[in-house]
């Protein structure tokens, strides 16, 4: 599954429309820019492709400096705790307009005004091209300081503070289901919805946890990308920093970043096309340290897969799985995705559970791979983390009959073999290791657009709650299961993408075929004419 979690304000088992196209905000926080260098925020930049920069506290100004001196970032950067008027910005290709509104801003036709401003009526930077969209989104998102949560330890509860003000500062028109209102000071992903007399209002936190604020934020503060479809689905995703630029390479820690910038390696670009024999010349960094760094710098730098180990991928035609659950501790798998062939022309076979309770679809699917998946690898990504324990753990309880069949099919986790088996075997190309980020990064794209594990996992559940809960089942509405078969069978290509990869640097790093057909060793990691 993909790493961000997404949620509805409305209606949790709802999905954006198919053809949606979302507002992305990037929100960071000074310290969390002012500890990388620019390198690794024009990487950070570039990866996350905002609409609108959203400066959160602490020390938000520093954000605003930092990208709106860089000739990289070429979206506008919105300050909500600065300035004494609101200040707008129009997301022209998505149809919406973006306005940060600072504290004490009470003047609702000032800020009726400012919502029609174009967009960098007062910045160079435009939120997006000119072609227009109208209604791929909400028409509105306010950002604002604040809406605040207050913590009754007594009463053991939370209630969102300063609604009433904030709704008194803004238009009426302002406070329906077409705006997405963000606080900075809330924790990103934080949500709830605020009745009012005018109608419902959405509420989405795009800051900085409570207990970070004022006392410091370690490097590792995350930066968080908030997208906005409309009926106010959302979706968080977190991406640290200083997983982008040097120390976004495998190997590489703050400190031996400043050793490889004085000796002026700015990028993973500049180690990757470095000798690892002048790496290996660095203060504190070796042979084996400067053959892992530049195999990781070159994965990551070139977009490719690197083979660093000895390992070979199994026999057979591979056969790609992914499974769909009720969450991170799942009680079903109710639907597994499977993928025979490879990313582009394989046939995918959804094997799902439209009646909660039935195990027809596993004893399918076994059915299935018992006929056709012998002797070949099962491949799952994150597999002994996640789908194989599941789906062990489904059979036994469901289909106890089929787990010799089970236990008979040869699993491959293709993660595993390359980041852990015998110290790992291959270098990977995304700024982390879950399957999307890679298999992006390797240039496959994303056919479901507003769709997540976690959007999935509330649909499903909401549904069988229903279905459970009916006195006709007949009668309750099911979800979506094309466009949620659709979302799987996005992760079991996305698997092929990167198994074809990990095949293709296997073969191609560890032996050349020569003239005359003789194949010699090359190992990335162990190449003597590479130190010498």
């Amino acid at each position: 599954g993909r790493s961000s979690q997404s949620f509805s304000m409305d209606h949790r088992d709802q999905l954006p429309p198919p053809d949606s196209i979302p507002v992305r905000l990037l929100a960071l926080s000074g310290p969390a820019i002012a500890s990388q260098p620019a390198a690794a925020t024009d990487e950070l930049l570039e990866a996350v492709s905002p609409d609108v920069v959203v400066a959160t506290p602490p020390q938000p100004t520093l954000v605003s400096a930092s990208l709106t001196s860089s000739r990289n970032c070429d979206c506008p950067v919105l300050v909500p705790e600065r300035g004494v008027r609101a200040r707008s910005v129009t997301v022209s290709h998505r149809g919406c307009v973006v306005t940060a509104i600072p504290p004490g801003v009470t003047d609702v036709d000032d800020l009726a005004a400012a919502s029609e401003q174009p967009a960098g009526a007062d910045d160079d930077r435009s939120a997006s091209s000119s072609s227009s969209n109208p209604g791929a989104s909400p028409n509105r998102i306010c950002i604002t300081p604040q809406l605040t949560l207050a913590v009754d330890p007594y009463e053991r509860s939370a209630t969102l503070d300063g609604v009433g003000e904030y709704c008194e500062s803004i238009p009426t028109a302002w406070q329906t289901d077409d705006t997405v209102h963000c606080s900075t000071g809330l924790r990103t992903g934080f949500t709830r919805q605020a009745d009012r007399a005018t109608g419902t209002l959405t509420v989405v936190g795009v800051g900085q946890a409570d207990a970070a604020l004022g006392v410091g934020v370690a490097d590792t503060d995350p930066a968080a990308v908030v997208e906005i479809h409309p009926g106010g689905i959302v979706s968080v995703d977190t991406v640290s920093p200083d997983a982008f630029g040097l120390t976004g390479i495998s190997g590489v820690g703050t400190k031996r970043a400043e050793t490889l910038r004085r000796a002026d390696y700015q990028t993973p670009h500049d180690v990757a096309a470095a000798q690892p024999r002048e790496l290996a010349r660095l203060d504190r960094i070796g042979r084996s340290v400067a053959a892992a760094i530049h195999d990781a710098a070159t994965a990551r730098g070139n977009g490719t897969v690197v083979a660093t180990g000895d390992d070979s991928l199994p026999r057979g035609d591979p056969i790609f799985i992914d499974i769909e659950t009720d969450g991170l501790e799942p009680s079903v798998a109710w639907l597994v995705g499977v993928l025979d062939g490879d990313a582009a022309d394989g046939h995918y076979m959804p094997f799902t559970q439209p009646e909660p309770e039935s195990a027809d679809h596993l004893e399918a699917f076994l059915s299935w791979a018992d006929a056709n998946a012998r002797g070949r690898p099962l491949v799952a990504w994150n597999g002994w983390g996640f789908d194989f324990p599941v789906l062990e753990d489904q059979i036994r309880q469901r289909c106890p009959a089929y787990t010799e069949t089970w236990n008979e099919l040869y699993q491959f986790d293709p993660l595993w073999w390359a980041t852990r088996k015998n110290g790992g075997n291959a270098a990977l190309p995304g700024y982390d290791n879950t399957l999307e980020t890679v298999a992006s990064a390797l240039g496959w794209t994303p056919t479901t657009a507003g769709i997540d594990g976690q959007t999935v996992a509330e649909i499903y559940t909401a549904y069988r709650q229903a279905w459970l809960a009916a006195a006709d089942q007949s009668r309750v509405q099911p979800p979506d299961w094309g466009r949620l078969e659709a979302y799987c069978e996005d992760d079991v290509r996305a698997l092929a993408t990167i198994y074809d990869a990990l095949d293709a640097a296997a073969r191609r790093d560890r032996g050349t075929t020569t003239t005359n057909g003789q194949t010699t060793t090359e190992s990335t990691q162990g190449a003597l004419s590479d130190f010498t």
